[in-house]
């Protein structure tokens, strides 16, 4: 072999172990790079999967909160609307009872003047006949001229 003949086979072998040894760098560093790769997928996977229970723990809770206010709303609603019901019916009943009152006392009032209507009515009547019997032409008079007057002032109320 000849020095040209051995360095050329020195080289290639000296560049196949290059080639080799590059190889396997580049095979270590894919290796690496595939082992880093698959390791952020599964950490993204598991922060995913980390972020999805969360966001649907914090959506069931966001649901029962709504679900405990809406109940509580609702029961608030029936109690205002209970109260408002029993305050009508105790106005109701105080509007009542004191409308009995106020008939009652209007009954007892109109019964008070109607007898003291009667009671004037009968001394009227009473002066009348004792006055009749002094002088009866004054008394007859004394009826024209009321009776005259009475008739002046219905004609002066139909007028207007």
């Amino acid at each position: 072999m000849t020095d040209a003949a051995k360095n050329s086979e020195d080289g290639v072998t000296d560049a196949a172990t290059a080639a080799g040894e590059a190889a396997g760098d580049v095979a270590r560093h894919v290796a690496d790079a595939a082992k880093d790769a698959t390791g952020a997928a599964k950490s993204a996977a598991r922060k995913t999967t980390d972020a999805a229970k969360d966001a649907a723990s914090q959506a069931v809770d966001a649901a029962e909160d709504a679900r405990d206010t809406l109940e509580a709303t609702i029961d608030a609603a029936k109690d205002a609307a209970g109260d408002v019901s029993d305050n009508l019916k105790s106005a109701a009943s105080q509007a009542r009872d004191a409308g009995a009152d106020l008939l009652e006392s209007v009954q007892e009032q109109a019964e008070t003047l109607t007898g003291r209507g009667r009671e004037l009515a009968e001394d009227g009547v009473g002066y009348v006949k004792a006055k009749y019997r002094e002088n009866p032409a004054l008394v007859i008079a004394v009826g024209a001229a009321a009776l005259a007057g009475v008739v002046l002032i219905i004609r002066g109320i139909s007028r207007r």
